[in-house]
């Protein structure tokens, strides 16, 4: 059994100790979590434990210590983990009366057997039958205080004392409340340092996306790209990017990360009759179920995956569907807006670099059919050649006249050979005829 430090005979001894270690650790949110609860338990007997709020605020982040009982530190953070095992701990409990209302909650001395029956209605009959609590007391005393921060609750701080020794009371409440405002300022500051670093990375990412797509014509190149930014700046284990076939008709996979399969099958998979439509094209949206998509072809290869997120985003430019960008995760994710936003802003960049791609290829099988009809070029002189490339620049009789040093009467002279020689009826049919046949 470990023992924890002597409490000090003034509280704001605690307050002062506890308030200068968070000052020394800008950490990330659960680091400073962990930091406090192990701070508060080396200084008073309990189970200390803090939660702050996620994203979503019916879910909470929870970090527990004990530094006066391993039995118990043991139990609870196996209650938790059971808790747990959706990925996010729900509010619940005293801890979301806190949060609600604003107010601390101080229960002195409950009985023991009224503790353990509120924890088994929280945690379910079958887990506290295979998990009763090890250690019977004859009461339990809690304590729950808010953490606030800019005038908002964003999580709270609480201890159990076991057997209630040490009996809490309002001076308790009063001294944890102090502690528990400064960790709320610590934490949000780190929130904060955390949201700007992320939204930095994200500009850049979106940046190394566009020159990428910008500076290479390899296609395989911007797709890792685009995919790898995703997974590192997003957090999430894979994604992929489905294309549609030459009819327009079937979604089959271009490119995919983070699958531990060796090789994933290629699947041709349904397009949604909504992403044929341009009238209801934009109100698909973002596609949080993948039976949509795939119509289940891919959930046996999902479940070995273990994937327990999934969000898709078509495509869209010029108002045309273009693909599917997909990301997975294998735990539960409850992404923010931020999160939201980056995934559009680089789904909107990859449909126009798709559309850019399918251009290219067009432009690339026009050239290859019409090249072997090109009507060869008319035998020009070499003035009557520089002539003919100010004509196509758009240049005026006065212009050339200039440019070639010559009458403007000289110049139309020539401009009429030229047109006789091309077999255009004017200067825009010339200019047209020269650019599309290759001449200059």
């Amino acid at each position: 059994m470990r023992h924890p430090s002597p409490v000090p005979s003034d509280p704001s001894e605690i307050v002062a100790e506890i308030t200068d270690e968070l000052a020394k650790n800008q950490l990330e949110p659960k680091l400073i979590l962990s930091e406090l609860t192990r701070g508060l338990s080396r200084r008073r007997p309990g189970s200390w434990v803090a939660s702050l709020l996620n994203a979503d605020p019916t879910t909470t982040l929870v970090v527990l210590a004990d530094d006066s009982s391993e039995v118990m530190a043991d139990y609870l953070q196996r209650y938790l983990a059971h808790r747990n095992t959706s990925g996010l701990i729900p509010n619940a409990g005293v801890a979301r009366q806190v949060i609600d209302s604003g107010r601390y909650a101080l229960f002195p001395r409950i009985p023991f057997d009224k503790f353990v029956s509120d924890l088994v209605t929280e945690i379910g009959q079958d887990y506290a039958a295979r998990a009763p609590i090890p250690v019977q007391y004859e009461s339990v005393g809690l304590l729950v205080v808010p953490m606030h921060s800019r005038e908002a609750t964003i999580g709270t701080i609480g201890v159990i004392d076991w057997n209630s020794r040490q009996q809490l009371d309002d001076d308790d409440a009063k001294w944890l409340q102090a502690i528990a405002d400064r960790a709320g300022i610590t934490l949000d500051h780190a929130m904060l340092k955390l949201a700007a670093v992320d939204r930095l990375e994200r500009l850049a990412a979106l940046r190394s996306i566009v020159l990428a797509i910008t500076s290479s014509g390899d296609e395989r190149l911007t797709t890792s790209v685009i995919l790898d930014q995703l997974v590192s700046k997003l957090r999430v284990d894979a994604a992929g990017l489905l294309l549609p076939d030459e009819n327009d008709q079937e979604l089959v996979t271009a490119a995919h990360t983070g699958f531990h399969s060796a090789s994933v099958p290629s699947y041709h998979l349904p397009v949604d009759p909504e992403l044929r439509d341009p009238a209801l094209l934009r109100r698909v949206g973002l596609i949080r179920d993948m039976d949509r998509v795939d119509h289940g072809q891919r959930r046996s290869l999902f479940a070995r995956e273990g994937f327990q997120f999934y969000l898709a985003m078509p495509l869209i430019s010029s108002n045309r569907h273009r693909g599917m960008l997909e990301v997975f995760h294998r735990s539960p994710l409850q992404p923010d807006q931020e999160w939201i936003g980056f995934l559009e802003a680089v789904g909107s960049i990859a449909a126009i670099a798709i559309e850019h791609a399918s251009m290219r290829e067009s432009l690339a099988r026009s050239a290859h059919v019409t090249a072997p009809h090109a009507a060869p070029a008319p035998e020009l002189t070499r003035l009557e050649r520089w002539i003919l490339a100010l004509v196509v620049e758009g240049a005026t009789n006065q212009d050339i006249a200039e440019k070639v040093h010559l009458s403007q009467n000289t110049v139309k002279f020539h401009v009429r050979r030229i047109l006789q020689k091309a077999g255009a009826i004017n200067r825009t049919g010339l200019a047209r005829k020269a650019t599309q046949q290759g001449w200059l």
